[in-house]
């Protein structure tokens, strides 16, 4: 990594990343699967229980469509690159194996999905790298936040929460589990999108909870900022 690029790591905060770079990403992967939607959907009835991330990016299942969230699913992973290298600069310190774990974790999850988006229009069904890629995505990014919700001792509610998520996700990928798309409730659509929000959350309030506890000025700082 360059020595510029260094420079600007260090400067970025967990508060540019909570405001900007993480909203940045929901929006780009947002934008680019419900543009995929819109056209999946065209001159159909809209299921929600067809609303699979798999489906809609596509090159099978939707062949004019599934460029935008292929597309917005690498650069919304790609926006969270340094949002989890300031996560580890900021904790490597004050718990350097668990942040060392949490950032592994987060960086195994971001070049998954980068993946799954380079290689959406090479993927034609429910192939074993594809279904791997996804599994390693989800549960790398929820892992990785709960490690470092953890190590920054995050309030219990949270902690909880998100380590019940990341077993659900666990559960979910390799667990004796058959998705019934007969019901929404059942649908592998419904979860899909009920761990991408648990993922963004827990995100947005790890960078939530850094800021609060690593942001804050010293005696000494405060002095100078008077002087």
């Amino acid at each position: 990594m360059s020595l510029p690029v260094l420079q600007a790591m260090r400067k970025l905060t967990p508060r540019a990343v909570r405001l900007v770079l993480l909203p940045a990403s929901y929006v780009t992967f947002l934008a680019g699967t419900l543009t995929s939607a819109a056209i999946f959907y065209e001159g159909k009835p809209l299921d929600p229980k067809a609303a699979i991330l798999s489906v809609i990016q596509s090159p099978d299942e939707n062949p004019r469509g599934f460029g935008a969230s292929a597309a917005g699913t690498a650069i919304s992973a790609i926006l969270l690159a340094p949002a989890a290298a300031v996560f580890y600069m900021r904790l490597r310190k004050r718990r350097p194996l668990l942040a060392l774990a949490g950032a592994i974790l987060l960086a195994a999850g971001i070049v998954s999905a980068v993946a799954i988006g380079i290689l959406a229009p090479f993927t034609h069904g429910y192939s074993p790298l594809h279904v791997q890629l996804a599994s390693a995505a989800f549960i790398g990014i929820a892992a990785g936040a709960w490690i470092h919700l953890f190590a920054i001792r995050a309030a219990p509610v949270l902690l909880v929460n998100q380590l019940g998520a990341v077993l659900l996700l666990v559960f979910l990928c390799y667990g004796p589990l058959n998705f019934d798309n007969y019901r929404f409730v059942t649908s592998l659509a419904l979860w899909e999108w009920v761990l991408c929000l648990d993922c963004g959350l827990a995100l947005w309030a790890l960078a939530k909870a850094i800021e609060a506890k690593t942001d804050v000025k010293m005696p000494r700082d405060r002095k100078a900022d008077r002087e």
